[in-house]
């Protein structure tokens, strides 16, 4: 994924640094929706066609994908199991 910059480095103030670059300052900090730090360096944008054509250019960005809403599942649910709710 790439290698961090020298010196003292903070994801989500590159982060917004990144979308500075393509987007009016004054939208920018809306834009920005989440920072990740832990797992992987990255970032979730709300972006138009354009500025994700944009963002795709800039040297070190190593892939842009859309979100995409999900059903939402758990082994914990009676459905998940197969148990009928009304257990006798």
């Amino acid at each position: 994924m790439g290698s961090l910059p020298d010196g003292e480095y903070s994801p989500s103030m590159h982060h917004s640094q990144i979308i500075k670059k393509f987007i009016h300052p004054s939208f920018a900090s809306h834009a920005l929706i989440r920072s990740y730090k832990r797992s992987f360096n990255g970032f979730a944008a709300y972006l138009t066609e354009e500025e994700k054509q944009k963002l795709t250019r800039i040297d070190g960005v190593v892939s842009v994908f859309p979100c995409e809403k999900s059903q939402l599942q758990t082994i914990r649910s009676w459905d998940f199991m197969g148990i009928s709710r009304s257990i006798e």
